[in-house]
């Protein structure tokens, strides 16, 4: 590698007109010492690629202006949203005079056609991209946008509209409460987003009036909208129990306060830990004594048996005097053996 050029690091990656500059030949770009990250952009092959470095690899690739965002930036906010092996990133439409400008700064730093093909450099003059791992999406509109460790990124409000267009009911209300959970966005300001004009804000809307402060995570938030689309009331979320000095005794995650009914999602993990499967026999002993009635789920509970979940809460809550019944089948939509989740 080399080594007389102090601002060149080739930890961080770099478009390969750069190493050029800093004295990597054409033999070491095929060397096992770098690897290629995106088309015209390497890095040390001793860096691990994690969301953040395949960010920075997409952004170099990417005009001038460009963010990442939904599902990359989803992650880079320690959000929750499904695997994609994409790196995500938004261009926006500049000016005429502007995007031809860009198109030649990129063509020179690219070094012509070896990090770029001619059809590539075409869709960079507008704007787009045609970058294998990388997908772009154009927008007109530049709000949103804003820094996160040293890069343009979407905002964790934008980053919720714009999955709106990719991301289910069920998925969108996980991400949500997980941006809710990892950022300082709160449900009332996704909610007041969501009544923008904009695209697919209509599925946004709905999403985000589901959204909850205070979810620990994405089975909890299953479980809760399980409930919800099958017509039953909305559990609370993570109730806390205090004794008569407001000493905090017991957390509930999903729950009835007024019927004493709890409803928590276990991972299998907990069966296969000898001390947390001790502390939870104690726990429930606790809820026993103060007469509340512990519904517990685990992931067959929602992905093999939804509707064995939903019999087991409704006779737990009828036990306790409320009335209630499977009204809607809308959670057939989401949970069931067809989908193949584990958690």
């Amino acid at each position: 590698m080399p080594s007389d050029t102090d601002s060149f690091d080739p930890r961080v990656p770099f478009l390969r007109a750069a190493g050029e500059a800093a004295g990597i030949t054409p033999t070491q770009f095929q060397a096992k010492g770098l690897r290629q990250v995106v088309r015209g952009v390497h890095v040390e092959s001793s860096v691990v690629l994690d969301v953040t470095l395949r960010a920075r690899a997409a952004l170099l690739a990417a005009p001038n202006g460009a963010a990442v965002s939904r599902h990359t930036a989803a992650r880079m906010w320690g959000a929750i949203v499904p695997d994609d092996w994409h790196t995500h990133v938004t261009t926006f439409w500049p000016k005429a005079d502007v995007r031809r400008d860009q198109a030649r700064a990129r063509a020179r730093a690219r070094g012509g056609g070896a990090g770029c093909s001619a059809a590539a450099r075409l869709l960079l003059e507008w704007g787009r991209m045609d970058v294998d791992g990388v997908d772009s999406r154009v927008s007109s509109d530049p709000w949103g946008v804003v820094s996160l460790r040293g890069m343009r990124v979407t905002s964790p409000l934008r980053t919720f509209l714009d999955l709106a267009e990719d991301l289910d009911l069920v998925d969108l209300v996980v991400l949500g409460d997980s941006l809710v959970r990892t950022t300082s966005v709160t449900p009332e300001e996704l909610v007041e987003g969501a009544a923008t004009p904009g695209r697919y804000r209509r599925h946004a809307r709905r999403a985000a009036a589901m959204v909850r402060a205070g979810v620990d995570s994405a089975p909890e938030t299953r479980l809760r909208l399980l409930l919800v689309l099958a017509g039953l009331p909305e559990p609370e979320v993570n109730i806390v129990i205090h004794d008569e000095d407001g000493v905090v005794l017991r957390r509930v995650d999903l729950g009835y306060r007024r019927q004493k009914v709890g409803v928590e999602y276990d991972g299998r993990h907990h069966a296969e830990n000898d001390e947390q499967w001790a502390a939870d026999i104690t726990r429930r002993e606790d809820f026993d004594d103060w007469s509340w009635r512990l519904v517990t789920v685990i992931s067959p509970g929602l992905w093999k048996e939804p509707g064995t979940t939903l019999r087991r809460v409704c006779h737990a809550l009828r036990q306790r005097g409320l009335s209630v019944h499977v009204t809607s089948d809308e959670w057939m939509r989401y949970f069931g053996r067809q989908f193949g989740k584990t958690a």
